[in-house]
């Protein structure tokens, strides 16, 4: 968790720092989480963890060699979820974990999990905002299940699960690889494919109910469209899965919701480019619709139109 206290850099190339704790609860003491363990087994309980950090995540692996009820609230301004070991969880939430390789903590939300015997697990924490910055990138959402205690079911498609498993043991297990602000970014976009590929729930919707998405979708983000509401929000909204709204997007236009927001509003700004007054700079109407990153509405803006905002403005032809 990058919230460990006094936790390196990614500069620093600092190896994983591994600790064996005679109380679990002593993970408070390192971390910001709220985390009561309650050993429910019998026998000597023994606690390992195993902390990585890098400069918007982190990682924890823990490992508990009785079963514990564990409760809490995760950190503040973070997403987190869990890799347990199968078999290593039995509830989450109250609900069977059977089917389950990924649970969610979400962002300062209540959880309540029971593990079993011998318990391992490997926990990553990623500042919401970097999340919402790669998933902009990428064209895609944080699904609201990650923004809460929740656990996903095993999907058909489990490529993306298996590489963000991968990639996260790498880095918490070789110190002699850099925690780098790109292995970062690998790990949230798997970490944003595997939560969409393990959905809950399937897509059964026909092609009126899609349409009728897709529409009234549209209208909330001109609605909204110098604010840049998340796609999340639009699909609580209009009533629409996830799922369903991004299938519908892309059998219309080939693209899915996320794109097609940002591209409708990049439009927008264009077109006040290159109508606008004497007297208006370009940050002016860059930041009237909702951009205050400028060197990232720059690259997406070029990527979009093939040149930057200033040739707009002064070679409109």
């Amino acid at each position: 968790m990058d919230h460990i206290k006094n936790s390196p850099k990614a500069s620093d190339v600092a190896p994983p720092l591994a600790i064996q704790l005679n109380e679990p609860n002593d993970l408070n003491k390192l971390s910001q989480w709220d985390i009561d363990f309650r050993q429910i087994q019998l026998g000597p309980m023994n606690t390992t963890i195993k902390v990585r950090s890098g400069q918007a995540m982190s990682l924890l692996e823990i490992d508990m060699s009785r079963a514990v009820h564990q409760t809490g609230v995760s950190p503040k301004g973070q997403i987190s979820i869990g890799l347990p070991s199968r078999n290593s969880l039995s509830t989450w939430q109250g609900q069977d974990t059977k089917a389950s390789q990924l649970i969610s903590f979400g962002n300062s939300q209540e959880f309540d999990g029971v593990g079993n015997g011998k318990f391992h697990g490997l926990t990553i924490s990623i500042d919401e905002k970097k999340m919402e910055r790669v998933a902009d990138r990428i064209g895609s959402d944080i699904p609201n299940d990650l923004r809460k205690s929740a656990k996903f079911t095993l999907g058909d498609d489990i490529q993306s699960f298996i590489a963000l498993n991968k990639v996260s043991s790498t880095l918490l297990n070789n110190p002699n690889l850099p925690f780098t602000q790109g292995e970062e970014e690998t790990v949230i976009t798997n970490l944003l494919i595997a939560a969409t590929s393990l959905d809950k729930t399937e897509d059964k919707s026909c092609p009126k109910s899609r349409d009728r998405a897709v529409l009234r979708a549209i209208d909330m983000m001109i609605s909204f469209e110098k604010q840049s509401v998340t796609i999340s929000q639009i699909c609580q909204e209009i009533g629409a899965s996830w799922r369903t709204l991004d299938r519908a997007f892309l059998e219309k236009f080939g693209i899915g919701p996320k794109h097609y927001y940002m591209r409708m509003r990049l439009n927008r700004v264009r077109s006040d480019l290159l109508h606008r007054a004497d007297t208006d700079s370009v940050s002016d109407i860059v930041n009237d619709w909702g951009y205050w990153h400028l060197g990232q509405f720059a690259n997406d803006y070029y990527t979009m139109f093939g040149e930057l905002p200033s040739k707009t403005v002064f070679n409109p032809n």
